[in-house]
């Protein structure tokens, strides 16, 4: 592991989750994947499911004892080549995939966690803009209350305007994508999780959308975590680089610059 060359961190920041020996192993081999998934089910159902750290065969580590800390006031951006992680390691810590070996601990003070995958998931074509808000504020876990507070930032951060009463199969794809983001700028939780969420190409809606994580990201005691291949996105927005390679730990520093540096040497 390469210690941190920087080790400049916001005097009022406090950690929000620790991450201590953590693994995640997967099966490239769909025969096998099937058989070994029997197999836990089993055990789990009698109790003599025990993790283990070695491999059988066709399996792989996908994450290999990652050991580090996300801060408050902190936008720290996930960076590695295809396959080093990235996606296993958000997915592990928005809890949609399970923990059998290491810890994953969040502060009690973490009320709400957020995780954006697949932007545009769960909107309906034949909804209006409005209805599809609702649609996709639930799916954040917001209320309707919340969601009703929120209008008037999610159309003026969308720039979608009137737009919004008409169904969404008249909206173009960067139309959709627009608002199905802005309902997620629109969430009020401790900590976001965003993977490969900027891939929208209007420089407008972009520096609204980093507008808005940089000062609800950077202050308030909340923290932002995502994932990208976009340098120039990254050095825009990023406070923090974590590096990863083939699952595991490679670095991390508050000398973005560096660290993108770092990131395109791998991708060599």
């Amino acid at each position: 592991m390469i210690e941190s060359r920087t080790n400049i961190r916001n005097p009022n920041s406090i950690e929000l989750v620790n991450v201590k020996g953590l693994y995640k192993k997967f099966c490239s081999n769909t025969k096998y994947n099937m058989i070994y998934g029997m197999q836990e089910i089993a055990a789990d159902t009698l109790s003599l499911n025990k993790p283990s750290k070695t491999l059988r065969k066709h399996e792989f580590w996908a994450l290999n004892d990652l050991n580090f800390s996300l801060y408050s006031n902190e936008i720290t951006a996930l960076l590695g080549v295809n396959g080093c992680g990235k996606t296993t390691l958000i997915r592990m810590l928005a809890g949609i995939y399970d923990t059998k070996i290491g810890q994953i601990t969040y502060n009690k003070d973490v009320k709400k966690v957020c995780s954006v995958f697949a932007i545009k998931s769960g909107l309906n074509q034949y909804l209006t803009g409005v209805q599809n808000i609702f649609l996709k504020g639930a799916y954040f876990g917001m209320t309707k209350e919340e969601i009703e507070e929120k209008l008037e930032f999610i159309s003026q951060l969308s720039g979608l305007g009137k737009h919004l009463n008409a169904p969404l199969g008249k909206y173009s794809s960067g139309m959709q994508t627009r608002l199905a983001m802005s309902v997620a700028m629109s969430v009020d939780c401790d900590v976001l999780f965003i993977d490969e969420g900027f891939s929208f190409s209007d420089p407008g809606f972009k520096e609204r959308c980093f507008d808005h994580l940089r000062v609800t990201y950077r202050n308030n005691h909340k923290a932002l975590v995502f994932a990208s291949h976009h340098v120039h996105k990254i050095e825009e927005l990023a406070s923090r680089v974590i590096l990863l390679d083939k699952g595991k730990f490679i670095d991390s520093t508050y000398d973005v610059s560096a660290g993108v540096e770092q990131y395109v040497d791998l991708c060599r």
